[in-house]
């Protein structure tokens, strides 16, 4: 894993793992839509998570400030961001049975939500600047609180 040099890098990295989720359960919604699934239980789980993603997306972009690295050093950090969560995109999710129902789809929510704890507790320990560390921290800390309610979702 890339060592992250500032709070801005960081940033940019969770920015691009949350637009990146919210792209992925926009295209999944379009699927339903399109096989006129719009009314089934699950189109509206899909619906409610693409909004928390949203959410989490605005809360880390009105965080974010920019970078000034080179365009090579922000493409580097769009790729591991890319490669950090919903490997394979929709076609990979829909095999691990995001869209068959409820149950499976908040499953592959679930394992990615542990998955993006996981990254930004990692990049935490790259981390030199306490700063970025915290934040890192503070965000992880989220994503568990989302896995938390998507588990709780599956009990229920």
């Amino acid at each position: 894993m890339m060592q992250i040099q500032s709070t801005q890098e960081a940033l940019f990295i969770v920015a691009e793992m949350e637009r990146r989720a919210v792209q992925l359960y926009e295209r999944a919604l379009l699927l339903l839509r399109d096989q006129g699934r719009e009314g089934e239980p699950l189109y509206a789980m899909l619906l409610h998570t693409c909004e928390d993603e949203r959410s989490h997306l605005r809360q880390f972009e009105a965080r974010y400030g920019g970078l000034t690295e080179t365009v090579e050093r922000q493409l580097i950090l769009s790729a591991i961001a890319d490669g950090l969560l919903f490997e394979g995109g929709l076609m990979q999710a829909v095999r691990k049975g995001m869209l068959q129902d409820v149950p499976g789809m908040l499953r592959y929510a679930a394992g990615e939500e542990e998955r993006a704890a996981a990254a930004y507790r990692a990049f935490a320990l790259q981390c030199q600047d306490e700063e970025t560390r915290g934040i890192l921290h503070a965000i992880a800390a989220e994503e568990d609180r989302h896995l938390q309610a998507l588990r709780e979702s599956q009990e229920t």
